[in-house]
């Protein structure tokens, strides 16, 4: 992170953390570790979608990772790498598995639990490091998202890294927050009805990023290797996966800054920040605050 957090400008007015701001972060879990924890445990709900289990966990490494770029507070490196709003809370739905597998109903019912929960826990932000190419549960997805946006929650989705199929869903949405790699830098013009638009909106690294290492990290998945393991508190991921939380814990930093904005405001002052950097589209936080 702390390379990243170089390349996107990460600089907020003094006291700008997120603080009491919830990111709710559908994924594989996440495994309580001190970064999350310590001093104050900002992990304020975990809802298991899979197993129904009660207790904090992250059986493949995925959710804890995106959750440390997002929000991690760098305590286990000795704020080496801290994410982008450290303060902000947490709020952990499982909604895939061991192998990162979910099923259609999962999803639906996490977004839904959102909807009926965001004011008990202050969800501001939902973090969707998840895509789909599957038709048939496409349009469920951009209706549910596009709801959540409506009733005043940012949706942040990663655009997907199969670039053959163009955009997944739900990051398809027009309306919602889709994030692409820097390092691939691809933006693809969609067309719905008369309408015509282009997607990801923004931009930020994806490429090795260091972040919070689950303890039941799995090796099984593609491009996991021992080699990635920095310590045994942090290890290296790459995707566009790992650029959606940037832009999450963005979110969070401006809606700390000024609590009502809609969520359109929100994405208008990210994208237009993004929209003069160098390279073009690319988060830049300190544009954002100081312009």
């Amino acid at each position: 992170m702390n390379n990243a957090i170089n390349e996107i400008n990460a600089l907020a007015p003094p006291g700008i953390t997120g603080e009491g701001i919830g990111i709710a972060i559908l994924d594989t879990g996440i495994c309580p570790l001190e970064d999350f924890t310590f001093p104050k445990n900002r992990i304020i709900a975990f809802k298991d979608f899979v197993y129904g289990r009660n207790t904090a966990y992250d059986d493949n490494g995925h959710g804890t990772h995106v959750a440390g770029i997002a929000c991690g507070n760098g305590y286990l490196s000795h704020k080496k790498y801290v994410g982008i709003a450290p303060q902000s809370n947490i709020i952990s739905l499982k909604i895939l598995d061991e192998l990162g597998h979910g099923s259609s109903s999962a999803a639906l019912d996490a977004i839904r639990w959102i909807g009926k929960n965001k004011n008990t826990y202050n969800i501001r932000v939902v973090n969707l490091s998840i895509g789909t190419n599957d038709k048939t549960i496409a349009s469920p997805l951009i209706k549910e998202v596009n709801s959540l946006w409506e009733k005043g929650v940012v949706v942040v989705a990663a655009s997907g890294n199969d670039e053959r199929n163009g955009i997944a869903s739900p990051g398809i949405s027009q309306k919602i927050l889709t994030v692409g790699s820097i390092e691939e830098q691809i933006r693809f013009r969609i067309k719905s009805g008369n309408t015509v638009y282009y997607k990801p909106d923004v931009f930020a690294p994806g490429e090795n990023i260091i972040s919070c290492k689950a303890d039941d990290f799995s090796f099984q998945g593609k491009k996991r290797s021992g080699k990635s393991v920095i310590d045994s508190y942090y290890v290296r991921m790459s995707g566009t996966s790992m650029a959606t939380p940037m832009i999450s814990g963005t979110a969070a930093l401006i809606l700390q800054y000024s609590p009502k904005l809609s969520p359109d405001s929100v994405k208008r002052l990210i994208c237009d920040a993004a929209n003069t950097s160098s390279p073009e589209g690319l988060l830049n936080i300190e544009k954002i605050f100081f312009g």
